[in-house]
């Protein structure tokens, strides 16, 4: 890895350890060290292609909503949560959304 994307990495976390909002807003499903591993990553692709390890906007949306995902895909629902096709409101009897 070179020297640049460490140093770019460097900067991203002091940004997050300064800006709570921005850090809840990337890492509020993800898992920290994956969000890193794939940032190194990608930095990495624009150090090689175009000489700048930033990430462009569209790229850190695209690296937020991929561990986001992935968050979701891992994560366990109970059987009633999956097999209850309505909905209870109150006031109403319950709706199926079938």
């Amino acid at each position: 890895m070179s020297p640049e994307v460490l140093i770019y990495i460097q900067t991203v976390k002091q940004f997050f350890n300064k800006n709570e909002d921005s850090k809840r807003y990337f890492l509020e499903d993800a898992d920290e060290e994956k969000f890193f591993k794939y940032l190194e990553e990608i930095a990495q692709k624009n150090f090689d292609k175009n000489g700048q390890p930033m990430l462009s906007e569209v790229q850190f949306e695209l690296l937020r909503k991929t561990l986001k995902v992935i968050a979701i895909s891992k994560k366990e629902y109970s059987k009633e949560e999956t097999n209850n096709i309505y909905m209870d409101v109150p006031g109403f009897d319950p709706v199926c959304l079938n």
